[in-house]
């Protein structure tokens, strides 16, 4: 048993959260899926800036897509195997760090997260801009996590942190406690556990044993019991 007092853990969005990733629905959507899949492929396997990714060659593919539609992406998308029952049963103070902010208060709102971080899309009538604005893209992941710890008046080691990319790396190295969902080879060996699925059942072990999660309330959402079992 971890005898840490955690207070807050920070989820990512897309591929952790989500079974999916709101920018493969945006380029699906507008027909550049191609284009997306090797500037996300090069990311992984080169090392290269995530952030700088996203907004220097992947959104602005997507300019001229309508704002309604960018919200009926966002709603159509599916929790990940486990994510809601897990998600809306930590204990302590949650937040969301992901790509888009419409993905980030539709999480937030289904899972009552406490605090959300995301970049926002430009807007001018009422279509995007290729353009996004926000302190993620801008500084990563990482600094945004300092800013929200000392805003909570918190150590780095009483977080835990839950991604699966990449971009997620800073999160991993400051937290307390990490969890990749899934991730690929240049990820695997940064957090302190990686789990084979993106399914959130998984890691109710490790959450439950760190003291941040209601596990009768999992089981009650899961409909049935959950394996405490730790690996």
């Amino acid at each position: 048993m971890d005898d840490t007092t955690y207070e807050l853990v920070v989820f990512d969005g897309d591929e952790t959260l989500i079974d999916g990733d709101i920018v493969d629905a945006l380029a699906e959507h507008v027909g550049v899926t191609d284009e997306v899949a090797r500037v996300k492929t090069d990311v992984w396997e080169h090392d290269l800036d995530a952030m700088e990714a996203l907004s220097e060659q992947i959104f602005p593919l997507f300019e001229c897509v309508s704002a309604a539609e960018l919200e009926r992406l966002v709603q159509s998308l599916q929790f990940a195997p486990g994510a809601k029952a897990v998600a809306s049963n930590v204990t302590c103070q949650t937040a969301i760090f992901t790509a888009l902010t419409p993905l980030a208060d539709h999480i937030a709102d289904e899972l009552g997260f406490d605090w959300k971080r995301a970049n926002d899309p430009t807007v001018e009538d009422s279509a995007l801009t290729g353009e996004v604005r926000g302190d993620i893209i801008d500084r990563g992941k990482g600094p945004v996590l300092d800013d929200l710890v000392a805003e909570l008046g918190i150590d780095h080691d009483r977080v835990i942190a839950v991604g699966d990319g990449p971009h997620d790396i800073p999160l991993f190295e400051r937290a307390g406690f990490s969890i990749a969902m899934d991730p690929g080879a240049a990820v695997r060996d940064v957090p302190d556990i990686a789990t084979d699925e993106q399914n959130f059942f998984e890691i109710v072990p490790h959450l439950e044993a760190r003291g941040v999660l209601d596990v009768e309330g999992v089981q009650r959402h899961a409909d049935g019991p959950v394996d405490l079992t730790v690996d």
